[in-house]
């Protein structure tokens, strides 16, 4: 027993003290485009080209057809196709992404792909497979050098610098089109999980801001904290035949060939190959924090989105946000509190105890519902009910059950003209540790296509609203209002949440971890 502990201690101990991060030794130079490619410019209904300055975008709030952008764009990759993701799953709807990459990279395409190896440990032989391919380049952001296993061990041991993570998204092709948002890639985000469904927002870029898109991913890429997977893992010439037959079976599987026909029957793809996709044009801006991020103290505002954003998105009438992880600290509640004062109407959508998948948040978030409120600030809190019976019944839908919805979306609309979308969540984790990046669309018809999402998603059916209750003394209570199967019911505490994750909000609550979360 005494040589199993040493053994555990002794492990630990290497781990612990191990490499911090694998890395080159510097950053690599690299080259961007000075200007976006038309080469795909001919799939939309309008002259791309001569809008100027303009960009052209079509939301992807459905999840299909976000999945089915990637995958359409991909076939018609001509030179190029980068793409950057916190995680890609092997699941079904990544095969199916794969897929389009692999063929794309049979054709000559050159295919560039940057993943965070935050769930990476246990799939470097599927990887390997993959990177084998001459067209195909994989490296992955700041990865630990145990794996397996040891993966997770090592990330939690040096949780300073291994738990800051890369969670940018984006889907780059020809340096023409991109799909740039709140998605990765995965089952969970397009409605395939029979469990779980994020309610998640996209959008298809066309035009100039694709060039920044460009720059920001070759920036990462070029990155010392990316790490070429031949580094990492190499495949055998036996675990390349296992793989690739594999991966035959499942293209062949009568569930994967349903699933391929139903992404492709999508409206989105029909325009799209019909050359009349439908665009909004406007003006945008791209906001990233640098991959240098991670290897400073996270108080060192040198490489943060944060200072960089244009002060003339100031909210003056209104501010719409949609955000899973909502944590305002004392700076942004005491913004709140002045643009609330100057009579802005703010309204914030994120998730109830029972939908979301980050309990610690919530149990923070929670603490400042009220302090919210009484500024008049408006909450919603999605069911973990919502959209389920129409996920329940598409076509598609193979299990016939009814998964649970979380939310996942982060989006800001501000004053009715500025629609803010990317891959930053509202907590001190994306604030001050991982990578994120933003646009901002100034666009006043794009901006009311989202604002009848936004009113969707808070129908009393999908999304609780919080709202006080007060006596004579101003003492205050928190109630849930709800829409439950037609009736109208109001919960008292955390809306329908069960006992064991109230007890589990209550205790969190006390514990000192806000600013890891």
């Amino acid at each position: 027993m005494k040589n199993v502990i040493g053994m555990v201690l002794a492990l630990f101990f290497i781990l612990g003290c191990s490499s911090k991060h694998i890395e080159v030794k510097e950053d690599r130079s690299f080259s961007s485009p000075k200007k976006s490619s038309s080469v795909l410019y001919h799939y939309a209904k309008d002259n791309i080209a001569a809008q100027g300055t303009k960009s052209g975008y079509y939301p992807l709030e459905n999840h299909l057809d976000s999945l089915s952008a990637r995958i359409v764009l991909a076939y018609a990759a001509t030179k190029s196709i980068k793409l950057q993701y916190f995680t890609f799953h092997s699941d079904p709807a990544g095969k199916l992404l794969g897929k389009a990459l692999v063929d794309a990279a049979d054709r000559g395409v050159k295919i560039e792909i940057l993943i965070d190896d935050i769930a990476l440990g246990d799939h470097d032989h599927s990887i390997a497979v993959a990177n084998d391919h001459k067209n195909i380049s994989i490296r992955v952001f700041n990865p630990t050098n145990a794996r397996g296993a040891l993966h997770n061990v090592e990330i939690g041991l040096n949780s300073d610098t291994l738990g800051r993570r890369m969670h940018n998204k984006s889907f780059i092709v020809d340096n023409s089109m991109a799909v740039f948002g709140g998605r990765n890639i995965g089952d969970i985000y397009f409605g395939l999980n029979k469990d779980d469904y994020f309610v998640d927002n996209d959008i298809l870029v066309a035009g100039p801001l694709v060039n920044k898109l460009t720059y920001a991913f070759n920036l990462y890429f070029a990155s010392k904290f990316s790490v070429d997977f031949m580094h990492i893992a190499k495949a055998s010439v036996e675990e390349l035949k296992k793989g690739k037959k594999k991966y035959a079976e499942t293209l062949a599987s009568p569930e994967f060939k349903h699933f391929k026909k139903v992404v492709l029957n999508r409206p989105f793809v029909d325009a799209f190959r019909k050359k009349k996709l439908a665009l909004y044009f406007a003006k945008a801006e791209l906001y990233y924090d640098g991959p240098n991020k991670i290897g400073t103290a996270p108080d060192d505002r040198t490489y943060h989105i944060k200072g960089k954003i244009d002060k003339k998105y100031m909210p003056k009438k209104s501010f719409v946000i949609v955000n899973p992880y909502f944590i305002p600290d004392d700076e942004m509640m005491a913004h709140f509190k002045t643009l609330r004062a100057q009579g802005v109407e703010i309204s914030v959508l994120t998730n109830s105890l029972e939908s979301t998948d980050g309990e610690w948040v919530y149990a923070y978030y929670s603490l400042k519902q009220e302090a919210l409120l009484k500024m008049g600030v408006k909450l919603y809190e999605i069911y973990p009910s919502a959209f389920s019976e129409a996920l329940k019944n598409q076509a598609y839908n193979l299990h016939k059950k009814t998964p649970r919805s979380t939310l996942h979306a982060k989006t800001m609309i501000i004053d009715g003209r500025y629609f803010v979308i990317g891959s930053r969540n509202l907590d001190p984790r994306s604030r001050n540790l991982n990578t994120e990046m933003v646009a901002v669309i100034e666009s006043v018809e794009l901006s009311k296509h989202e604002k009848k999402v936004f009113d969707i998603l808070t129908e009393p059916e999908h999304a609780y609203e919080l709202k006080l209750v007060c006596d004579g003394n101003d003492n205050c209570e928190v109630r849930w209002y709800a829409v439950i199967e037609g009736k109208e019911v109001v919960f008292d505490s955390d809306g329908d949440a069960g006992f064991i994750d109230k007890m589990f909000v209550f205790f969190s609550r006390i514990l000192p971890v806000e600013d890891l979360l």
